[in-house]
């Protein structure tokens, strides 16, 4: 568990803040030496300027909001009993929620730029900073602010398998297999080297590890169905000139005959695996449509071998399962049913 980042300043009673304003070349100094500021990074990361500025209202209505009510009452500067602002009641506690959050803000930038992939991912990066802001924690009446950096980390983490995900989305299926499995590898080796110097694990290994297991099921089941999909025969590639009914009855003769898996066993259910269906034999039809067509035919023998059947079952057993002698064997009984039922 990671500590959270919160500063409180003490000052001796009777004793007043007192702000000295620095020179504009001073202040270009300080800026060229620290080059870009808190605030310009994230700036950039929230997505521009008049987000931050929406972020930065809510936070100042935040810090208001944390003040004690004794804090105005005491003020002698809001009592009209001082005209210097240095007398201000809530200077300290203003001052110690903006060095915490200054320094929080330090701690997030640096999480961002260890971790290229969330900064190269605009969307990402924007929520992310987004929960910056909802990872700053207010104690009320108290004017005291501190970020929750394990909440922070935790947001982070996801962010980054949220971009992981879209990777391996655009990436072959054995390439993402042969990534995790050397993720897994490396991140093995690194527990065990925790264990050994008995280290504690702040980089949470072990869901680093259930995430990159689960995508390695995934994708070993996937990469088995793109071996194991049947090749659609020559001169029937073209799923556009074949009718979406035929295209359901050969893939649910080959279901039958095991050479083709059922659409319910696919690890994330049965609508994505008719969708990546479709991606990959170019079906040109939506998921909802194939999946009624499919369902109307697979729950319903009555439906499969009716009458305006006959003429499917016919064309998908003799054009389509010629290479599957077993599968065409079943289509071509089922035939024979639908014709003696229609006769």
């Amino acid at each position: 568990m990671k500590k959270p980042i919160g500063f409180e300043l003490k000052i001796p009673e009777d004793s007043k803040i007192v702000f000295i304003k620095l020179d504009d070349d001073t202040q270009k100094y300080i800026k060229d030496q620290l080059g870009k500021t808190y605030i310009e990074y994230l700036e950039e990361f929230i997505g521009g300027k008049e987000n931050y500025e929406i972020a930065e209202k809510e936070l100042k209505e935040a810090m208001h909001n944390s003040l004690s009510s004794s804090v105005k009452e005491n003020c002698l500067f809001c009592n009209d009993k001082s005209d210097d602002e240095c007398d201000k009641a809530c200077n300290i506690f203003y001052m110690q929620m903006q060095m915490t959050y200054a320094i929080g803000a330090g701690e997030f930038i640096r999480i961002v730029m260890i971790n290229p992939y969330i900064l190269n991912d605009k969307v990402a990066l924007q929520q992310l900073t987004i929960n910056f802001f909802n990872s700053l924690n207010f104690i009320k009446d108290e004017g005291k602010m501190y970020l929750d950096l394990e909440k922070l980390c935790r947001y982070a983490l996801n962010a980054n398998f949220d971009v992981v995900e879209k990777m391996f989305k655009e990436s072959e299926t054995f390439k993402n297999l042969e990534l995790i499995n050397d993720v897994i590898n490396e991140l093995d080796k690194e527990d065990l080297e925790n264990k050994i110097h008995q280290t504690v694990d702040e980089n949470y290994l072990e869901l680093q590890k259930l995430f990159f297991e689960q995508k390695q099921k995934y994708y070993k089941e996937k990469y088995f169905l793109e071996k194991e999909k049947p090749p659609i025969p020559k001169g029937k590639r073209s799923k556009d000139k074949i009718s979406i009914p035929k295209v359901v009855l050969y893939y649910y003769y080959l279901q039958v005959d095991g050479k083709f898996p059922y659409f319910e066993n696919h690890p994330q259910g049965k609508v994505i695996a008719i969708e990546e269906l479709l991606i990959k034999d170019k079906i040109k039809t939506t998921q909802k449509h194939f999946q009624l067509k499919y369902n109307f035919i697979s729950h319903y023998n009555s439906n499969r071998i009716a009458k305006n059947q006959i003429a499917n079952i016919d064309y998908v057993a003799n054009e389509m399962l010629n290479n599957y002698p077993e599968a065409k064997e079943l289509a071509l009984s089922e035939l024979k049913l639908a014709q003696l039922k229609n006769r």
